[in-house]
């Protein structure tokens, strides 16, 4: 299927409706993560619904928009449950995108017949056996959609390992057999060559170039000595100059996007997104100029010698991923743990995972964080996580955390912090289902938030019978949303 050719664009996240107002030449796309604008609801009408003021916005701004999927990478053995299509036609009728994309990437594993969600998205395995699982993924996924699909390179901070297939080599077998685009990000593939893995140069010499219509770029930052694709602020200059030696070598480039997580948003200059936006359109005009020769058909060899399957493969770094106790101790499970990638996977996953409850729990969780310490605090979210099923949304985990905390006996002593759990918990699911849910307060609610907004703990508060009627409000909206990253 034809691509528009449509020109430099941005990730739109709520907050960037300002750098769009001002930049609105040098921003001709929109491209969004229609997950990141979804509700979780249990009423029984419907598994999810997004949020109608976001798309009421995003149809007016009148641009070519973009899908750009999260929490449902198409490169694992278990395939994505498909309760999540009704939303994602719904938003597709309203905003009609041009192209729908996901992750070559995997984040659910079975867990005593349980689908587990890492809240991750890890590296799929790069064997034969590995191209033929993303290839089934792909073309299982994409045949719900009468829109042009496109694959994301994925950000690997795990050590090669002797059994592996090159890393755009893999990824060009998988475009090649399951006839479909790739999403190229250039920032994505940057990261993963100062951390180890296969240089830039020789990754894209391994593509199609025909099939990277896409490209996306950010900016990051080193963690405990690794490079980070933080999706932090506008790229480096290192990024730029990649980007543009690429591009011209691009014959069938239809768009560029620019990608920053919101939570930046304040911390960087609106004239910085400019430049970078500008640099973007200035190095678009370029794109295809050096077009090559299609290549000729690749043939990879590695040794198969102690290769895992791909569902051993899933499991065992899945399950170290998360902190959890692999079966058997096996040679993937001593070279997994031996390779300090998967130190740094573990310190994101705790990070977003700690994020995913305080954004759903946030008076509750700050109350915790001032009278016990973050120490304690991090320790209840470690034990929590080792007796739970992660959650994909922010809501449902923040209920299961609640629910966790109310049978913590020496916490549920302090009657500021039971009762912050019950109002937070029945905030919660007053809106996923719909109902209005009344609680009884020993203490001004309104008080004790207060208190709490100024980081301060209420104290010296006069005890008195409230009661609470909270109905379904969008005013919460923001924590019972998924929270992502891609």
């Amino acid at each position: 299927m034809n691509i528009p050719e449509s020109g430099v664009g941005i990730i739109y996240f709520s907050g960037f409706e300002q750098t769009i107002a001002a930049n609105p030449d040098l921003i001709q796309v929109i491209e969004i993560e229609p997950q990141t604008f979804w509700y979780r609801l249990k009423n029984g009408l419907a598994a999810y619904a997004y949020d109608e003021a976001s798309v009421d916005y995003l149809h007016s701004l009148q641009k070519p928009i973009l899908f750009h999927g999260v929490g449902y990478p198409v490169a694992g053995s278990i395939a994505p449950d498909h309760i999540h299509l009704d939303c994602l036609h719904k938003m597709m009728d309203r905003l009609h995108p041009l192209t729908m994309s996901e992750h070559l990437s995997f984040n659910t594993l079975a867990l005593n017949g349980t689908n587990y969600n890492t809240n991750f998205l890890l590296p799929p395995l790069q064997t034969a056996a590995g191209i033929q699982t993303a290839v089934n993924g792909i073309k299982n996924y994409k045949q719900h959609f009468d829109i042009p699909f496109l694959f994301e390179t994925g950000v690997n901070y795990l050590a090669p390992k002797p059994f592996e297939l090159p890393d755009g080599y893999f990824v060009n077998e998988i475009a090649e057999q399951a006839n479909c685009n790739i999403l190229l990000d250039v920032h994505n593939i940057l990261a993963n060559e100062k951390n180890g893995r296969q240089k830039v140069t020789d990754y894209v010499k391994q593509l199609s170039h025909e099939r990277v219509t896409q490209i996306h770029l950010a900016g990051g930052f080193y963690f405990n000595g690794y490079y980070l694709d933080a999706h932090s602020g506008p790229s480096s200059d290192e990024v730029l100059e990649l980007f543009e030696a690429i591009v011209v070598q691009l014959p069938n480039l239809k768009v560029i996007t620019f990608e920053m997580l919101p939570e930046y948003i304040s911390l960087v200059p609106a004239k910085d997104i400019t430049l970078q936006l500008e640099k973007m359109n200035a190095i678009w005009d370029k794109r295809g100029r050096k077009t090559r020769t299609p290549k000729t058909k690749q043939q990879q060899t590695v040794s198969t010698a102690n290769a895992p399957g791909v569902a051993e493969w899933e499991k065992t770094l899945g399950l170290l991923s998360i902190k959890r106790q692999v079966e058997t101790e096996s040679s993937l499970a001593i070279a997994l743990r031996a390779d300090k990638g998967l130190t740094v996977i573990q310190d994101l996953i705790e990070k977003f995972k700690g994020s995913l409850l305080v954004s759903s729990l946030k008076l509750s969780c700050r109350y915790l964080m001032l009278s016990i310490g973050m120490d304690a605090f991090n320790a209840l979210l470690r034990d929590f996580w080792q007796t739970s099923v992660t959650k994909l949304f922010a809501s449902d985990n923040g209920i299961d955390f609640a629910d966790y905390l109310l049978t913590q006996e020496t916490l549920m002593r302090n009657t500021i912090l039971k009762e912050l759990i019950v109002y937070e918990k029945a905030s919660l699911q007053s809106f996923t289902e719909n109902k209005t849910i009344v609680v009884n307060m020993s203490y001004n609610p309104l008080t004790m938030i207060s208190h709490l907004v100024e980081r301060k703990i209420p104290v010296l508060m006069e005890q008195q019978d409230y009661e609470i009627e909270i109905t379904p409000d969008q005013g919460i909206s923001d924590q019972v949303k998924t929270v992502f990253h891609s």
